[in-house]
């Protein structure tokens, strides 16, 4: 099993996730951080996107048949429609969560690590069932808290309490971390949270594993 990310951290995050459900996967990061991340998205998306195809290219090489991809706003800007045809690898992203995530929300808060990963998220919907209320908020700064600080104290010192305070106030039916380094601060979350959270992360693991015959995160 191969886990693509935007950073090391995410792709180390997801090896963890799918090894303590007993799948052995290899991290394959497109960026060295967060920043560069964000700068190949918003400003050299053709480069960003050539570079998944050939690091695909790289997992086929190995003999390995699937690939994770973790990371919300990645999956927004490359080019999943051709996977199928242009490589041998399976592809699995938070694309294939999106619709069942929010299946029965008819107000619903996303929560991102940037605003491509908000695109990304509305235009599923969109393609699903137009009409609903989305609120989509992004917090990039809680990304490289994350990537450079103790994940409970990341999330203490963000604008994420915040976030879950307000939808709250809002009367939102659930809210939606789309962004897989919030995965690391679910648990703090939830027990910060007045409304139910669907987190994308740990769904795409545990579709994952469904697809390789691994358990499935252990809570």
């Amino acid at each position: 099993m191969a886990v693509v990310s935007g950073t090391l951290y995410d792709a180390r995050l997801g090896c963890e996730l799918l090894q303590a459900a007993g799948v052995v996967s290899q991290p394959y990061p497109l960026a060295s951080s967060p920043d560069e991340q964000d700068a190949l998205q918003y400003l050299d998306a053709g480069t960003l996107n050539g570079a998944f195809h050939d690091q695909l290219d790289t997992v086929a090489a190995t003999g390995t048949q699937t690939a994770m991809l973790f990371c919300n706003s990645l999956s927004a800007v490359v080019d999943l429609g051709t996977v199928g045809w242009m490589s041998a690898v399976d592809v699995l992203s938070p694309l294939d969560i999106y619709r069942s995530a929010a299946a029965d929300l008819d107000n619903v808060m996303v929560v991102t690590g940037n605003g491509q990963a908000i695109v990304g998220f509305e235009r599923t919907l969109m393609n699903d069932r137009p009409g609903r209320r989305v609120v989509g908020l992004a917090d990039p700064a809680l990304v490289r808290m994350i990537e450079t600080h103790d994940p409970e104290q990341a999330f203490a010192d963000s604008s994420m309490p915040e976030m879950l305070r307000l939808a709250d106030r809002l009367g939102m039916d659930g809210i939606v971390f789309a962004c897989t380094h919030f995965t690391a601060v679910l648990p703090f979350a939830e027990k910060a949270s007045a409304v139910p959270i669907i987190d994308v992360g740990t769904r795409l693991v545990e579709l994952t594993c469904a697809r390789v015959g691994g358990t499935g995160p252990r809570g």
